[in-house]
């Protein structure tokens, strides 16, 4: 299995005027797994990619998003206000011991 590269410079075509062409256009992008830029009347137009690089491409911007997110949270004011109480840590009774022993 070859892995595509996703640094290639894309292929480009002018706008198919047929369904046919368009067929051959996807059926290209599929199993060369590379990009193709369309063109109308000399200029870029659209990009068809594979599948694989779209799905990348989503990955990436999520990723983007939730560390935009992250770096917005004042961590240290949140530590501060969400700490459990003291007297959780203070609290000498062991659960796994029967009552009786424990009030001896």
């Amino acid at each position: 299995m070859s892995v595509p590269s996703f640094l290639s410079d894309p292929g480009r075509i002018d706008e198919p005027q047929a369904v046919q062409q368009y067929s051959d256009v996807l059926t290209w992008v599929a199993s060369e797994r590379r990009p193709v830029i369309v063109r109308r009347n000399g200029a870029d137009l659209a990009a068809v990619i594979p599948l694989e690089h779209l799905e990348l491409l989503q990955e990436a911007l999520a990723r983007a998003e939730v560390e935009n997110l992250a770096a917005q949270i004042d961590w240290k004011r949140l530590v501060d206000t969400h700490r459990p109480p003291q007297t959780w840590f203070d609290d000498d009774d062991n659960p796994f011991q029967p009552q009786e022993a424990r009030t001896s």
